[in-house]
Parts: C-alpha cells; sequence; structure tokens
C-alpha cells in the first residue's frame, strides 16, 4: 500500500514538473524535454502489461488535458508503455530475473538502466515529435529536436529515477 501511496505521488510530481516547470521553460524551440516518461520507467517491472498501459494513458491523458494537446501525449505515452518490455529487453537482455520487480540501481546495473533509460525516452521523443511535425518535409529539424529533447529528458529522468528508486528501496 505505501508503494502505491509513492508511485501516487510521483505520478503528481511529474505531471506538476513538467506542466509548471518544464513547459514554460523556454531556451529554444529544440528544447522540450519531457520528465514525465520517467513514471513509465519507473513501473514495476513485474507489473502486467494491461497496468502499464492503463498507467501510461492516464499519464498522457493527465499532460494532454492540462496542456491541451488533443491526444499528443496519450498517443505517444501509451505506445511507449506498449513497447517498454521490448526496450527493456534490449537494454537488459535476459540480466533481470524473476525476482526483479523495479529498474534500479540495485537490481539493474548501471550500464543496463541508463541504456533503458535512453532506449525509452528516446523511442517517446520519436513518437511524439514524428506525430507532432506529421510531415517529412521538416526531417532534419525535428531530428535535432528529438536528439536535443531525448537527451535532456534522459539525464533528467536519469536522476529522477535514481530518487525515487532509493526512496522505494528504502521504505
Amino acid at each position: 500500500m505505501q508503494k502505491n501511496l509513492l508511485y501516487m505521488g510521483a505520478f503528481v510530481v511529474l505531471v506538476l514538473l513538467q506542466i509548471f516547470i518544464l513547459d514554460n521553460i523556454s531556451l529554444s524551440v529544440f528544447f522540450h524535454p519531457m520528465i514525465y516518461i520517467a513514471f513509465i520507467i519507473m513501473l514495476p517491472l513485474d507489473l502486467k502489461p494491461l497496468w502499464v498501459l492503463l498507467l501510461s494513458a492516464l499519464m498522457g491523458f493527465a499532460i494532454d488535458m492540462l496542456t491541451g494537446m488533443h491526444g499528443l501525449n496519450v498517443i505517444s505515452t501509451t505506445a511507449t508503455g506498449f513497447m517498454r518490455p521490448l526496450m527493456l529487453r534490449l537494454a537488459v537482455g535476459h540480466a533481470t530475473g524473476a525476482d526483479d520487480s523495479l529498474p534500479s540501481l540495485h537490481r539493474l546495473s548501471t550500464k543496463h538502466l541508463a541504456w533503458f533509460i535512453i532506449l525509452v525516452t528516446s523511442l517517446h521523443s520519436f513518437i511524439f515529435f514524428m506525430l507532432e511535425s506529421l510531415s517529412l518535409s521538416h526531417l532534419p529539424y525535428t531530428l535535432l529536436r528529438l536528439v536535443i529533447s531525448a537527451s535532456t529528458a534522459s539525464l533528467m529522468s536519469w536522476y529522477v529515477v535514481k530518487l525515487f528508486t532509493k526512496k522505494i528501496l528504502n521504505k
């Protein structure tokens, strides 16, 4: 029960952080880090795929409702939640066992966790920016936005996941 409350708290904090801080930073049109994707990364590895999809869609819906994006985040987060097991297999391989329930530094090596975060944030950013542009005519511009935003989101997500999983492991 206490872990569920921590996940709900993380959900709310990440949505508020995205809406009130990161969406209001105006450094460049290329800089748009999406930190809320860290919630999907932090979900337990043994969580049933249906719950991962529902929680991913709920995260996207919350962001869409608060920003007025009309479904762009729902599509991106739901697709990312659907592809999460594949991204984990690509990043970790068969290094996870049945007792692994949280993608943390404690259970995954630093290299595996970093690759997992990079793959998930890159996939989410790719889907988001390609749907946002809906055109291949601005592909270099879109790819530049993707690289800058995915790299900053990966770095920020690394620290969020590290902080959150340390909090979970101490409970």
